[in-house]
């Protein structure tokens, strides 16, 4: 509850009906329908694209795997495995980190 608006509202709404004025009590209320609709669109798309940027954003590794050059995800590699890239590839440092050879 960051919006004040959100506690606003729902009190305008009791108090409009309390006085007798239901004309402005349901514009009140279409407003809060309105409001909780677009909150909501908002949240799922920015709930999209931020899934759309993580999967951008996972990192791979070529490696050598049953005697042949696969890519993986990066969290899959161990160090036993043979880390493979091309020159034109940036390679992220790592704790461990393995001489490149030619795969």
């Amino acid at each position: 509850m960051r919006d004040p608006l959100i506690l606003v509202l729902p009190a305008a709404v009791v108090l409009t009906i309390a006085t007798g004025d239901l004309a402005d009590a349901s514009v009140i209320v279409l407003v809060i329908a309105v409001n909780t609709a677009v909150g909501v669109t908002q949240e799922v798309k920015a709930s999209q694209a931020i899934a759309a940027l993580s999967d951008l954003a996972a990192a791979e590794a070529r490696v050598l795997r049953d005697s042949g050059k696969r890519q993986i995800p990066a969290a899959e590699a161990v160090i036993e495995m043979c880390s493979c890239w091309p020159r034109a590839t940036s390679c992220p440092p790592t704790p461990t980190w393995l001489t490149p050879r030619r795969c």
